[in-house]
């Protein structure tokens, strides 16, 4: 896998991270669910009969396109969200379309907080949750890794890889 930025000397990466798939799957079957009602709908204008038929039928298929656009475009999102640990930074790759590209990165040695956050039951029972990292740049930047599988197994790499890079950073020093 080709990665969105050059690795910097001596720089290796500890672990890739995407969204739980849990966080896309919950987005297909919130829209088949309204796919579903609106079926229902769509049988029932139907049946009413008069020019209720060719509304329903134009109503139906914008109804189908829309929603299957939402879901490619979620699921580029979602294939295209990436978080990279490494042993001196974190980086932050978001591609929203083929056009739109972000990229954030930030010292590990200048991750000041980590926390994590997990809400509601399903990502209690699932296991996944944020992982938010503050770091210690004026402007109080954070670093928000949602939707991850296993946060505190996130949490703790983040931890390990920053203490080995104030340890180098103060070997690198003497």
């Amino acid at each position: 896998m080709s990665l969105p930025v050059q690795l910097q000397e001596g720089e290796t990466v500890a672990r890739i991270i995407k969204r739980h798939p849990l966080s896309l799957i919950g987005r297909i079957v919130a829209v088949a669910v309204l796919l579903i009602v609106g079926l229902f709908v769509w049988q029932w204008l139907r049946s009413i009969g008069g020019g209720m038929q060719v509304t329903a039928d134009i109503l139906m298929g914008v109804g189908t396109l829309v929603a299957v656009a939402y879901i490619a475009i979620y699921w580029y999102r979602y294939a295209n969200d990436l978080w990279i640990v490494t042993s001196q930074r974190l980086i932050d790759s978001t591609k929203t379309t083929p056009f739109s590209h972000d990229i954030k990165t930030a010292n590990l040695t200048n991750i000041q907080d980590i926390n994590i956050r997990k809400r509601g039951i399903f990502q209690t029972i699932f296991e996944y949750g944020d992982v938010i990292c503050q770091t210690a740049s004026a402007s109080g930047h954070t670093f928000e890794f949602l939707g991850v599988a296993k946060p505190a197994e996130v949490l703790d790499l983040i931890d390990d890889q920053r203490s080995l890079a104030q340890r180098n950073n103060l070997s690198a020093k003497v």
